[in-house]
């Protein structure tokens, strides 16, 4: 049986105009098999953005209570009892219950065992409270991914210096960031490397 002329012409005109529509939304990214044709057109963009690094957030899907202060969370958090042990002992994580906002850079132990044998020990009182206190910035509750790179003060006096890696991952001094932490009174966030303050002439 043939098929009625109009029938003909009018597939014809839906198909252009199918046709049309997928040329004009080329330019514009738009996905056809939203539409429901199963069609995904390329997208086109002018310029391109580099994707940074996400650092893992291990707080985001939940609510910080009120009382979860940034040494809580330190003392939660697990392979970081050198960090710990010298956090508590210098009495630094008594100075961090006020209102704050604090960050607070915690080394992992890995990254300890990578110094060499007697950084830690060797250490005068006055100069592991030096050490423990460049670990903490008081004031500002740092997100290093906004971050602009430039150097910030820690609670030590010494700057950290704030850069962005390769493939833009978001350094302070020669650290990676790995994971964040939120408290209620500031942010923690892991790092990959234990920060030495400068040496003072």
């Amino acid at each position: 049986m043939r098929m009625p002329l109009i029938w003909i012409l009018g597939g014809i005109i839906i198909l252009g105009g199918l046709w049309a529509y997928g040329i004009q939304t080329l330019g514009q990214g738009t996905f056809l098999g939203d539409l429901g044709f199963g069609i995904r057109a390329a997208t086109s963009t002018a310029s391109s953005t580099i994707s940074v690094p996400s650092i893992t957030n291990a707080s985001a899907k939940k609510a910080v209570p009120k009382h979860v202060s940034v040494v809580a969370v330190v003392q939660g958090l697990s392979g970081v009892s050198q960090f710990l042990s010298l956090f508590k002992s210098t009495g630094v994580a008594g100075e961090l219950s006020g209102k704050g906002p604090y960050t607070v850079l915690v080394s992992t132990n890995g990254a300890f065992s990578q110094l060499p044998p007697g950084t830690i020990s060797k250490m005068t009182n006055a100069q592991k409270l030096r050490f423990i206190q460049y670990h903490v910035i008081e004031g500002r509750a740092i997100d290093p991914q906004a971050q602009t790179a430039g150097t910030i003060q820690s609670l030590s006096g010494d700057a950290l210096n704030f850069s962005f890696g390769v493939d833009q991952i978001p350094l302070v001094n020669s650290a990676i960031f790995i994971e964040k932490h939120q408290a209620s009174n500031g942010v923690v966030y892991l790092i990959d490397n234990v920060l030495l303050p400068p040496q003072r002439l």
